[in-house]
């Protein structure tokens, strides 16, 4: 399973920001200050990733037409995003189904109620 940072798995990463951006009214981000480090950095004029937050949470929302408008580049972050959740909820699906009948085997075997012929 795909690590991100000092042992914390991806799909959690992946999860609690996606919960975030669903949660989130785009309309909160779309008011506040631009926070762009790239662009204080370098003395940008634009920044090519700028409005990518905004754009994911609105597409979260359903709003399409409106995550383009805050940044095209959403057409690629957003597939992206959702195809590693679905590849790292079907690892984890795969997982237990392998582990978590053996598990339960073993603790029938153990406490005696199921005992094999």
């Amino acid at each position: 399973m795909p690590v991100f940072c000092k042992g914390i798995p991806r799909w959690l990463l992946l999860y609690a920001v996606a919960g975030i951006l669903f949660l989130l009214p785009p309309e909160i981000l779309a008011q506040g200050p631009a926070f762009c480090l790239w662009r204080k950095l370098f003395q940008l004029p634009l920044c090519p990733a700028c409005g990518t937050t905004r754009a994911l949470c609105a597409f979260f929302h359903g709003e399409l037409p409106q995550a383009v408008a805050f940044n095209a580049n959403v057409l690629v972050t957003a597939p992206a995003m959702v195809a590693l959740i679905v590849g790292d909820t079907g690892r984890l699906v795969r997982k237990a189904a392998t582990t978590l009948p053996a598990s339960l085997n073993s603790l029938r075997e153990m406490s005696g109620v199921f005992k094999p012929e």
